[in-house]
């Protein structure tokens, strides 16, 4: 994918909420495969034109800032699967599904009323509207970008599934937490969003793996990981590797045996199998 076309899919998956300038830049600084050009002044200057002159994008201003979102960190899902404190959990896209209308447009966006549009205005000289202006790419390129080149483009589905897939999508390698979405996001029972999750699975639009997570009272939660399909990638968990360093271990002994002390005194020199295990719990 070229620069500007990884521009625009970066607008794409952030929804019908839009994206503002300040969170396309983080966007494109966690980009993967790495974005291409340097970010500075100059790429950025030819970034806004780009976005400025491309007739599948329109421009709002929102009635108050929205804050930036976090640069990603893939430490605590990528490599272990495994995220800690789900409990301090937030959002800044609050979900508002938006009913049938007549333009087809799906999604969910909190000021989908009250936004102004001021495409006409921005494509004629950028005034200093800060993190109130959202970029919003079209409905067909929104939802391109998430379902993917090689599915059908009139596809249909209901309200609520679009913006669970739309959630989804807004998570990119991150993934989405189900567990996330029915307690905090959705409002909902599991078996509401298994309802609403199902047309997405049908279609092979999202991937689904298991997933834990430790909550701040020390417990375990297993929950699942939805990403789209573009994003997919065969994750494992923290048990998954404690099983295979086991394994490994033991394959050195006669019979692959030996005692529960003598596999500590092993862990305890060296330091990070011995901490991903937890010897003491042994």
């Amino acid at each position: 994918m070229d620069p500007l076309s990884t521009v625009v899919d970066e607008v794409a998956l952030e929804g019908l909420d839009g994206i503002t300038i300040p969170t396309l830049w983080i966007r494109l600084g966690t980009v993967q495969p790495k974005f291409p050009l340097k970010l500075d002044e100059f790429t950025k200057e030819f970034i806004w034109k780009s976005l400025v002159n491309n007739r599948d994008l329109r421009f709002y201003e929102l009635p108050q800032e929205r804050p930036d979102v976090f640069g990603e960190n893939d430490s605590g899902i990528g490599l272990e699967t495994q995220l800690s404190c789900s409990d301090d959990y937030k959002d800044i896209y609050s979900l508002h599904v938006i009913p049938e209308n007549k333009d087809g447009i799906q999604g969910s966006c909190n000021f989908f009323k009250e936004r102004k549009d001021i495409t006409k205005q921005i494509r004629s000289m950028f005034f200093g509207y800060g993190r109130k202006l959202v970029i919003v790419a079209s409905q067909a390129v929104r939802f391109r970008a998430l379902i993917g080149a090689e599915n059908d483009p009139d596809l249909k589905m209901s309200n609520d599934s679009y913006c669970v897939l739309e959630r989804v999508g807004r998570a990119r390698w991150q993934g989405e937490l189900q567990s996330n979405l029915h307690n905090g996001i959705f409002s909902s029972d599991a078996r509401k969003l298994h309802y609403l999750r199902k047309p997405l699975v049908k279609h092979d639009l999202i991937s689904l793996q298991p997933f834990s997570l430790r909550l701040k009272s020390g417990q375990q939660q297993h929950t699942l990981l939805l990403l789209l399909k573009r994003f997919h990638l065969n994750r494992r968990t923290k048990y998954d590797k404690m099983m295979e360093y086991v394994s490994d271990f033991l394959q050195q002994f006669p019979g692959q045996f030996t005692t529960v002390d003598a596999f500590k005194q092993h862990l305890v020199s060296h330091v990070q199998i011995y901490l991903l295990l937890n010897v003491d719990s042994l």
